[in-house]
């Protein structure tokens, strides 16, 4: 009851007793807000939002968001732009490193039908009055499952029969796709390889929908980490400078379009991220190294 009675002090407009449960943004236990995430009313800002992770696995409820609230919040509103629906919840107390700021804490999830891909999460604040203040923002991806582990991790994920695939060109000019699935380059003839060397690039972990053949949830991923080598544990290389993320489309399948979407982590935390559309039109560009339709680009 005291929840309850918090919700009703902050005076939020646009409570509702729909529970919500088509909502692309899931929060149990929070009072749905039906309609688009408002605009600022004059209220206290939101200073601060974050989530343990950038990726959130569709259809699982597990995810924290925490918010960092201007002093005379009362609750705070969590929502994604461009959706329908965002929910109410209370305002907490402060952290020990941001004093006299009120917070606010909830578990969050994607819904099962969600299309994947990037979305940006939204904390608005508001006060007694139901004012709403300047919304904190912070980047997610929904995704079929978690990327994989690695320093640097780009992710090409779609939905369909589509043989696509994914080209990451880094800082030197070199290039990871299936026809070449590492950014490793050996070195000139004559000169002396370490065995281990090749371990230390970004590698291409699969091709994703060869042939046409469907796997269950088509991906591919170029990852740098740490790998054992025969004479132990090999460090990622990772050239600083502008990397470049490509699309190629080497066959529809029979589809007519296929929607596919990448991402971009560092450490675990996302860098960038872009959604795109391939039809028939793209499988009648040039193939090979180099090709495909720019995605993303990204500095590190």
């Amino acid at each position: 009851m005291r929840r309850l009675a918090m919700l009703a002090a902050c005076s939020c407009s646009g409570a509702s007793s729909d529970p919500g449960y088509d909502a692309l943004l899931q929060v149990p236990g929070a009072q749905f807000r039906p309609g688009l995430f408002p605009d600022a009313t004059g209220g206290p800002a939101a200073l601060s939002a974050t989530t343990t992770h950038a990726s959130l696995v569709i259809g699982r409820i597990h995810e924290k968001i925490h918010g960092v609230l201007d002093a005379g919040a009362r609750a705070a509103i969590l929502g994604i732009f461009g959706a329908d629906g965002a929910w109410i919840v209370p305002a907490g107390p402060p952290d020990i490193d941001t004093p006299g700021f009120p917070t606010t804490t909830a578990t969050i999830g994607i819904a099962r039908d969600a299309e994947p891909g990037p979305y940006m999460l939204a904390i608005a604040a508001t006060d007694a009055d139901g004012r709403i203040g300047d919304a904190a923002t912070v980047a997610i991806v929904a995704d079929a499952a978690p990327p994989p582990d690695g320093e640097l991790v780009i992710a090409l994920d779609w939905d369909s029969d589509a043989d696509l695939d994914l080209h990451v060109i880094d800082p030197t000019g070199s290039e990871a796709w299936s026809g070449d699935p590492n950014t490793w380059n050996p070195p000139p003839p004559g000169e002396p390889v370490d065995p281990n060397a090749f371990l230390s690039g970004g590698i291409l972990d699969h091709d994703g929908n060869a042939d046409c053949h469907r796997d269950g949830a088509p991906s591919e991923h170029v990852i740098w980490k740490q790998r054992d080598g025969s004479m132990g544990p090999v460090d990622p290389i990772i050239p600083p400078g502008d990397y470049t993320v490509r699309v190629e489309t080497v066959s529809m399948c029979g589809d007519a379009s296929t929607t596919w979407y990448v991402a971009a982590y560092r450490a675990g935390a996302l860098i960038g991220a872009a959604r795109g559309v391939s039809t028939v039109d793209d499988v009648l560009q040039p193939h090979g190294a180099g090709a495909g339709t720019t995605a993303l680009r990204f500095t590190q």
